[in-house]
């Protein structure tokens, strides 16, 4: 199985950070180091994070990275990660502001806007099996 872990590349304070790491060790438990893959898009923020703690936890990693940091290259990406994955964990942060509410769901949801949300939504389309984290903010 193909796990894609994404998310925010915002900066995170740090309880958001420890609910990420948290998240994701709690996660990853559920699965098997001998045969399931993590993929992920190698961005800073949560992309990083997830490849570090699987390449911890014994997973063998993928990465999918952006040929250029464009929004084009960025797509083709993340469209990549959509594709490839069997599941798929998209995680962000509450709303720090009204401008970035986030309009890839079908409702306007009241967190970070990201663009693993748009990748989770393609996903979606795919038929893929998906969770949305929202950090707390504290």
């Amino acid at each position: 199985m193909k796990i894609a872990i994404i998310g925010t590349t915002v900066n995170l304070t740090e309880n958001e950070e420890c609910d990420i790491i948290r998240f994701i060790g709690t996660t990853l438990n559920k699965y098997n180091r001998q045969t399931d893959i993590v993929i992920s898009g190698g961005a800073k923020g949560v992309d990083t994070i997830a490849i570090e703690i699987a390449k911890n936890h014994g997973f063998e990693v993928e990465v999918f990275n952006a040929v250029l940091p464009e929004w084009k290259y960025y797509k083709e990406r993340n469209l990549l990660i959509s594709k490839n994955c069997d599941k798929l964990y998209c995680i962000t942060t509450t709303n720090r502001t009204e401008q970035s509410k986030c309009y890839h769901h079908d409702e306007p949801q009241d967190h970070e806007k990201t663009a693993a949300c748009w990748t989770m939504k393609k996903a979606l389309e795919l038929k893929k099996v998906c969770q949305l984290m929202v950090t707390l903010q504290r």
